[in-house]
């Protein structure tokens, strides 16, 4: 294929009869053009879309196709009508270079192997910009954001024929609407959103509600189900079922079904379900089992109305709902629970609890006070001193895709420990316990990941004390929240290692 274009597209002896073919059939583009077959969800978007004045919001779940979508629509937009501009926003400028952008080059050259191949010449894809040959200021695709408070950064765009494609929309500002949907003067000019429906308001969740032609509104209001889709395996949803909880659980709502949860309680957990597990018959733990010790400190923030917990509880097991051997527990004494700010005497105490339990891990928050709490235990030579910031992300990438921090990852592997039964409490303290667990306030922000409300907001807003007792048992499951086996629990007697090394050790010292 020739470098160069001599000549416009426009003046191509060609161009008629393709925009005539194509102008009004996206379907027939996709297949033809670019030699895709769209699946039905796809269509669905297509035919929508073609519309003059198209005002089109698609709900989507994982792997539905949309991103493909996005970039055979705006090669649609750019091919058929002359001198248009599209332009393809998203909260972050790089959702859009390593989604859609990246579909370009290869449907470029999927065009050059199709029907209509020669068109491909006239096209020309950059890592910024897609233009026509010869009208690179004025016949083009590009991407454009801008950050929250600066919305003017989006204005300016005027055409004939002007299409705004927003992906990750629950993300975008809506005052970024506002100023894109103020450029969409002209009867041909169009708009696209897709998203993870993240958010339980903003103008995203309106164009499925007030909004929707369904209500009255302009917006043709598309779901896309992963369950429907066919490019979605099997597997894959029975996966999402089992790591999301069900199909009751919001993250499976929101991430495969492309449905907005209608949340019937805004908390993790109701106080049933902890109840249930305080003092049970039996522990989540068998008494033959080997198990780790915990001790989990959490500071007073230097208030006196907060307390400084100290929770003891038993561990074995790894990970999440995924793992074939997950995290259990069981609250043995929460033997520390005082709002006195002498954190040398709690300190003295910690480190006298941590001495009699074998092999104990003590795990302390270092957040605000924590750090020199973690301090005073180094001092008093407390072994095995884990020092947490849940602030942090997590390490593993699955967990990062699905969680804001650390603390919204635990907190939800508590709550599915819960859910499970997986997690047992004693009766100790057992008022603040329910009254914790049952308001951790959580949402999802905008690339559908788990966020616990800040403690701030939890007690401005919603006037929730910092819940203190809940946050020790919540990092028994951070992600890496080790043990080390006690060695008067369990198996760990009956391991032939142990009884081998224990009998050699006796030998020696009966010589002796």
């Amino acid at each position: 294929m020739a470098a160069n274009v001599k000549g416009s597209l426009v003046n191509d002896a060609r161009y008629k009869a393709f925009v005539e073919r194509y102008c009004d059939d996206l379907v027939r583009f996709a297949i033809e053009v670019i030699g895709i077959t769209p699946t039905h969800q796809q269509i669905e978007m297509f035919d929508s879309f073609v519309v003059p004045g198209a005002r089109t919001s698609v709900s989507s779940g994982h792997g539905t196709g949309k991103t493909s979508g996005f970039s055979i629509i705006a090669l649609w937009h750019l091919s058929v009508f002359a001198f248009s501009n599209t332009i393809i926003t998203a909260a972050r400028l790089a959702t859009v270079h390593d989604g859609v952008w990246k579909e370009f080059a290869g449907h470029h050259q999927a065009i050059q192997n199709n029907a209509q191949a020669w068109i491909a010449q006239y096209i020309k894809v950059e890592s910024e910009k897609v233009y026509i040959a010869g009208h690179k200021l004025n016949w083009w695709i590009i991407a454009k954001t801008a950050p929250a408070g600066k919305p003017e950064n989006l204005a300016g765009a005027h055409a004939t024929h002007l299409a705004v494609l927003a992906d990750e929309s629950s993300g975008i500002p809506d005052a970024n609407f506002g100023v894109l949907g103020g450029a969409l003067t002209d009867a041909n000019n169009r708009m696209l959103l897709a998203s993870q429906p993240t958010r339980a308001s903003g103008f995203f969740r309106e164009t499925h509600h007030t909004l929707s032609k369904a209500n009255g509104g302009p917006w043709d209001a598309l779901v896309f189900n992963s369950e429907d889709s066919p490019l979605v395996s099997d597997q894959f949803i029975l996966d999402k079922l089992l790591e999301y909880g069900g199909q009751d659980s919001p993250e499976y709502q929101i991430k495969v079904q492309g449905k907005f949860p209608e949340f019937s309680d805004k908390y993790l957990l109701s106080r049933r379900m902890i109840e249930r597990l305080v003092a049970p018959a039996i522990r989540a733990i068998a008494d033959d089992e080997p198990y780790g010790n915990f001790l989990i400190i959490d500071v007073a923030a230097g208030v006196f109305r907060d307390k400084t917990v100290g929770t003891h509880m038993r561990v074995t097991g790894y990970g999440d709902r995924l793992d074939p051997n997950p995290r259990r527990a069981d609250v043995m004494d929460i033997p520390i629970f005082t709002s006195s700010l002498d954190w040398q005497e709690v300190a003295g105490r910690a480190h006298d609890i941590a001495a009699g339990l074998s092999n104990c891990t003590v795990l302390v928050d270092v957040g605000g006070q924590g750090v020199q709490f973690a301090k005073m235990l180094e001092k008093l030579d407390t072994p095995n001193v884990i020092k947490v910031n849940w602030g942090n992300t997590n390490f593993l990438d699955r967990l990062k895709k699905r969680f804001v921090n650390q603390r919204a990852q635990c907190s939800v592997a508590a709550a599915d420990a819960v859910k499970d039964g997986r997690i047992t409490f004693t009766d100790k303290y057992k008022k603040e316990l329910l009254d914790q667990g049952s308001r951790i306030p959580f949402f999802f922000d905008e690339k559908g990941r788990w966020q616990i409300m800040s403690k701030v907001d939890m007690k401005q807003k919603e006037g929730i004390p910092s819940p203190d007792l809940w946050d020790t048992i919540c990092m028994a499951f951070l992600e890496d929240a080790h043990y080390i086996t006690d060695e008067s629990s369990g198996e760990y007697l009956a391991d032939d290692r142990v009884k081998t090394a224990r009998a050699a050790a006796d030998e020696e010292f009966a010589d002796a």
